[in-house]
């Protein structure tokens, strides 16, 4: 049975098949270890069952609560292992994610995702995220670079009587 914990430090090291998937976004150990120190709560890694216990996915959120800004929990990296993906270890992830920003007292959960992802932006649709904005060139790849579509799922709250 898969199993759903924080992401630790020495987990970083064990995670490079799943960082060099072609359908993930690249980041610095840099940005890892960041989020780990500033946004405890808001990792979850997937592991498979067994004695290796083989990573199987990984997600990386943060919680932002800027003044003059609607606090709101942003997916920073998630990613699941082609062999382990259509198996609702994403959905999982994007769910744990989404519950620990409603704690927190979140608005909405964004994220940005490669306008190509077709698959990726299906199963963001049937989550409930919607598609807000693109961003032109966000991506900038080599030679073409890519636009970004902003999904965005709104956290439900009890309407308040005046």
């Amino acid at each position: 049975m898969t199993s759903f914990r924080e992401m630790r430090f020495d987990d970083l090291f064990k995670i490079n098949s799943l960082v060099f998937d072609a359908l993930t976004e690249v980041y610095s150990l840099t940005f890892f270890v960041t989020h780990l120190l500033e946004f405890p709560g808001l990792t979850q890694i997937a592991e498979a069952p067994g004695r290796d216990g083989r990573k199987m996915g990984y997600i990386f959120g943060h919680f932002q609560a800027k003044r003059n800004k609607e606090p709101h929990g942003h997916v920073a990296a998630l990613t699941v292992s082609p062999e382990y993906r259509r198996l609702g270890l994403a959905t999982a992830l994007m769910d744990y994610f989404f519950t620990a920003a409603d704690h927190k007292g979140a608005s909405f959960v964004n994220l940005f995702m490669r306008a190509s992802n077709h698959a990726a932006y299906h199963l963001y649709c049937s989550m409930g995220y919607a598609h807000r904005e693109t961003f032109v060139d966000y991506y900038p790849d080599h030679p073409e670079p890519e636009d970004a579509y902003e999904m965005r799922k709104y956290l439900p709250r009890p309407l308040e009587v005046q």
